[in-house]
């Protein structure tokens, strides 16, 4: 039997994420962090003059999540606030996230890599821009 839900375009994308969200949370649970962390660990390390703001904006999150989740990450000792001016703090990583980051990295490679074996490089092209499109039509 079809109903309305199956042929939701939204109800796919989000079970599709929740499959890849709950595998990759068992892989990351050795390194006691999760994925938004990691993504955000990953921004802070490789984006310049990195902030609250910014780190929402990459992840499409709002900054009360980000708020929350950079406060998760010092108090795990994986970054330090610097106060930059008075509005603004700068984001550093430490040494202890360093190295989870090498640590974990080939792991999460090899996670990323297996998410596109059913796909050539064409449909993964397609599949990107067609994800950016879907995220365009959605007014904040």
């Amino acid at each position: 039997m079809t109903y309305e839900l199956e042929k939701s375009l939204g109800f796919k994308i989000n079970r599709t994420a929740n499959k890849i969200n709950n595998k990759y949370n068992k892989i990351l649970q050795e390194y006691d962090i999760a994925p938004e962390q990691r993504a955000t660990l990953e921004i802070i390390k490789y984006e310049k003059d990195v902030n609250q703001t910014k780190i929402a904006e990459i992840l499409g999150k709002d900054k009360t999540t980000i708020s929350r989740t950079l406060s998760s990450l010092e108090k795990k000792d994986f970054i330090t606030k610097v106060q930059s001016d008075k509005r603004t703090n700068q984001i550093k990583l430490t040494s202890k996230a360093e190295e989870m980051l090498e640590k974990s990295a080939s792991i999460v490679k090899d996670f990323r890599e297996k998410l596109k074996t059913n796909l050539d490089e064409t449909e993964i092209k397609t599949l990107v821009e067609l994800l950016e499109k879907v995220t365009l039509g959605i007014k904040e």
